[in-house]
C-alpha cells in the first residue's frame, strides 16, 4: 500500500492541463474583473473575493485535505496582519513584501507549535483547542496595545508598495491580489498531484490503515495545517495593507463560519471550491441588498437549498452532471 500512496496517480499531460486551467482562470478574471469592478465598491467586492479565497484555500488543505477542523484560520489571519503591520512600521513601506513574508511565516511557525501540541487530539477536541487559541489570541491582541493598537486596532498600515509603486486604488489592487490568487492556485495543482495529497487522504480517511502502511499521519497534518496557516496569515496581511487598518473585529467568528460556508458551497474535494465558494459567500448579500428585511432568511433558504442539492458542493455537483453526461453519450453510442 505504500507503494501505492508514492505511485503517480495522474498522468504528466493531466497535469499541465490543470496548470493551464490556472492560467486560464487568471486571464478570465483579469479580463472580467475589472468590468464586473466599474463601480468603487464592485471592484471592493471582487478583491474581498481574491483575499477570502487565498485564506479559504489555506483552509481547504486543512479541512478538505488534511480533515482537521480548524477554528483558528481568522486568528492565522490576524496574526498574518498584525505582524506585517509592525515590521512596516519599523522597516517602512519599502519594505512590504519582507513584512507580508514575516506575517506569512508568523502563521506558519504558530500553527506548526499548535499542530503538534494538539496532534494526538481529534475531530471535535481538536476543533475545540484550536477554537480557544483564536478566543486566546484575540485577547492577546486587544491587549498588547504595543504591538497592535489601541484595543487592538492598527492604524496606519502603509499600502501595498511594489518597486517604490503604491497601490492604492482598488482597481490597482485588484491585480495584485489576482496575481497571488494564481500563485496560490499552481501550488495547488502541485500539491494535489502530489505524495503529500495522497497521503493526507489516507490519514484522513482511515488514519490506523494509514498509519500501518507507514504513512506519517501526524506529520502530514501538521505540514497541511501549517501551510493552510499560512495563507491565512497571507491573505490577513494582504488585507491590512489593503485597507491601512485592522482590527480584532475584523476577523471574528462570522467570518471564521464564513470560510466554512465558503468551503461547503464550493465543494470541500477540491481546491476550486473554496475560490467558487468564496465568490458566492462575497455576491450573495451585495446581490439581496435590496430585501433587507428578508435578506438573512433568503440567505439562509438559499445555502440550505446548495447544501441540499448539491452536497459535495458547486464544483462537485458541476462533476456529477459532466459525469452523467459523459455516461449518457456512451450509453447513446453503444445503443446506435
Amino acid at each position: 500500500m505504500t507503494a501505492t500512496l508514492n505511485r503517480p496517480t495522474a498522468p504528466r499531460a493531466l497535469q499541465g492541463r490543470q496548470y493551464l486551467t490556472v492560467g486560464a482562470f487568471v486571464v478570465l478574471v483579469g479580463v472580467l474583473g475589472p468590468l464586473v469592478g466599474a463601480t468603487r465598491s464592485a471592484q471592493f467586492l471582487v478583491n474581498l473575493w481574491l483575499v477570502y479565497a487565498v485564506a479559504g484555500l489555506g483552509f481547504y488543505w486543512i479541512f478538505g485535505l488534511a480533515g482537521r477542523f480548524a477554528f483558528c484560520q481568522t486568528f492565522m489571519m490576524a496574526l498574518g496582519g498584525y505582524v506585517s503591520a509592525f515590521v512596516s512600521r519599523m522597516l517602512g513601506p519599502q519594505a512590504f513584501l519582507l513584512s507580508v513574508a514575516a506575517g506569512t511565516l508568523a502563521a506558519a511557525v504558530v500553527a506548526t507549535v499548535l499542530g503538534l501540541a494538539v496532534r494526538k487530539a481529534q475531530h471535535f477536541y481538536f476543533a475545540i483547542a484550536t477554537f480557544a487559541v483564536a478566543q486566546i489570541g484575540t485577547a492577546v491582541f486587544s491587549q498588547a496595545t504595543g504591538f497592535t493598537g489601541t484595543n487592538g486596532q492598527a492604524v496606519g498600515i502603509p499600502p501595498i508598495t511594489l518597486g517604490g509603486l503604491e497601490l492604492v486604488q482598488d482597481r490597482e489592487v485588484f491585480w495584485f491580489f489576482l496575481a497571488v490568487l494564481g500563485l496560490a492556485l499552481l501550488l495547488a495543482v502541485w500539491i494535489e498531484r502530489s505524495p503529500l495529497r495522497r497521503a493526507a487522504v489516507a490519514a484522513r480517511d482511515n488514519r490506523l490503515v494509514a498509519d500501518l502502511a507507514g504513512v506519517r499521519s501526524s506529520r502530514v497534518q501538521v505540514t497541511l495545517f501549517a501551510l493552510g496557516s499560512a495563507l491565512g496569515g497571507l491573505a490577513g496581511a494582504l488585507v491590512g495593507h489593503w485597507q491601512g487598518v485592522i482590527a480584532t473585529d475584523s476577523f471574528g467568528i462570522d467570518l471564521a463560519i464564513g470560510l466554512f460556508l465558503m468551503l461547503l458551497l464550493g465543494g470541500v474535494s477540491s481546491p476550486w471550491g473554496p475560490v467558487i465558494g468564496a465568490a458566492v459567500f462575497v455576491a450573495l448579500p451585495h446581490l439581496l441588498s435590496g430585501t433587507e428585511a428578508y435578506g438573512p432568511i433568503l440567505y439562509g433558504v438559499l445555502l440550505l437549498v446548495v447544501v441540499l442539492v448539491m452536497p459535495q458542493g458547486i464544483v462537485g455537483g458541476i462533476r456529477s452532471l459532466v459525469r452523467r453526461s459523459r455516461r449518457e453519450e456512451v450509453s447513446d453510442d453503444a445503443a446506435g
